[in-house]
């Protein structure tokens, strides 16, 4: 028995040793793998101790909060447009410009701002050939906005205004001063509010449009479309889809679209929303840009988070009137971000409770086939020569650009909605 026991007692001397090793080889694997799935979060830890240094224009010792820089009870606008809003409107369609983008106005007023020939009754002249292939304005739609529209049926016409939002140069010129306001007096469109015009002050640029909309325009539109002077705004397709229409699929366009959204004949893509309307290029789960040198470079001390709220692409959304007010509303007592569509329609819209809409018709970028424009309802960015461009190609009511052909089936739509 003894003798029996001797191997069992040399085992139990040595196997201590053999698990010892195995055991260090196993937490060496485990830190490896915890490493491999943990290590973007402990990047973007040890990135955010960076975002310490400061963003030009917003220094850490600067007020962040918006009332301190719009005075609610008074009419603070340098320049605005004469008769704004007297009477009914169906649509504003509201561009953040900047002071010296003269020419980026000028080419919008050529093309899709043009809103008395660019109108709804374009529409069957840009999709004719597809007749039979979307699905029509709701008569119900058209009785709910009949103090918005005149004339019938193929000629009926939503009445559109459009506003540019601008504000001062820093060192502006006299020149400069006197060449905007010639421009203000010639168009009546323009609104140049008081504060300095610069990428990180958007935010107070779209925040006083919200004023200055909900304190003129509460009692007699229905919707606002936010945009920048170099997207391009399809507006036939816009109305359309706002009377309840859906848009015809073209071969180019099919990529915009998830599995629920290209089935353009179903009635369940008909829009049917009178308020709380926000709809536009949704975003989620965005993470703050620790890069210091990124435009979109967002200091600690503006926000301490890491991702972003859901929001909504600043080159083209689109509200009902009652949800202007609640922003406005929101954005007076909120911390402010210089990035204006994280701040109004992510963080201003998730305080005021108002769910964000992705709809693939509205894009932050575009791509090259121009059949693109006829079958979106906006894109972006637009430089004015493609500006241009897009819109002699929409314009020319001859050109049938295709739908997808009769081997398209449901199965190449595969995306499905990211958010």
């Amino acid at each position: 028995m003894i003798q029996f026991m001797r191997p069992l007692r040399r085992l139990r001397i040595h196997l201590p040793r053999t698990l010892r090793l195995r055991r260090y080889k196993l937490i060496l694997v485990l830190i490896f793998v915890l490493f491999f799935f943990y290590r973007d979060q402990f990047m973007k830890h040890m990135e955010d101790n960076d975002r310490q240094a400061d963003l030009p224009g917003w220094e850490r010792e600067k007020p962040l909060k918006i009332s301190y820089y719009l005075d609610q009870k008074k009419d603070t606008a340098l320049i605005e447009p004469q008769g704004f809003c007297k009477s009914k409107t169906f649509l504003i369609i509201a561009v953040c410009s900047s002071l010296d983008h003269f020419a980026q106005r000028q080419i919008i007023r050529e093309t899709w701002g043009n809103t008395k020939e660019f109108n709804y009754e374009a529409f069957e002249k840009l999709h004719y050939h597809l007749k039979g292939k979307y699905l029509p304005i709701m008569p119900s739609r058209v009785r709910l906005y009949a103090e918005y529209l005149s004339g019938f049926g193929k000629s009926l016409t939503a009445k559109v205004q459009i506003l540019f939002i601008v504000g001062r140069a820093r060192t502006e010129s006299q020149r400069e001063c006197e060449k905007l306001s010639l421009e203000a007096n010639q168009y009546n469109d323009i609104l140049q509010e008081n504060f300095a015009d610069s990428y990180n002050n958007l935010t107070l640029k779209t925040v006083m449009a919200l004023k200055y909309i909900s304190q003129r325009c509460s009692s007699t539109s229905a919707f606002i479309l936010k945009c920048d002077d170099d997207s391009f705004i399809n507006v036939p397709n816009l109305l359309h889809f706002l009377l309840g229409g859906t848009i015809p699929l073209y071969t180019d366009t099919v990529d915009y679209h998830f599995q629920n959204t290209y089935k353009v004949m179903s009635p369940w893509n008909r829009f049917n929303a009178s308020g709380v309307v926000m709809y536009g290029h949704k975003f989620c789960n965005m993470e703050v840009d620790v890069d210091v040198k990124s435009p979109w470079y967002v200091p600690q001390y503006m926000f301490e988070g890491f991702k972003y709220p859901v929001y909504l692409s600043g080159t083209g959304y689109l509200l009902s009137i009652d949800v202007v007010q609640r922003l406005y509303e929101e954005a007076l007592t909120t911390s402010l971000v210089h990035l204006e569509d994280v701040f109004v329609t992510g963080i201003c819209a998730e305080k005021a409770g108002i769910q964000r809409h992705h709809h693939p018709l509205f894009n932050y970028v575009h791509g090259k086939p121009l059949c693109i424009f006829k079958g979106t309802i906006s894109l972006h960015p637009m430089p004015g020569n493609t500006m241009s461009e897009a819109w002699a190609f929409v314009s020319n009511y001859n050109i049938k650009c295709p739908p997808p052909d009769k081997h398209f089936i449901k199965k190449q739509v595969t995306k499905k909605a990211h958010c």
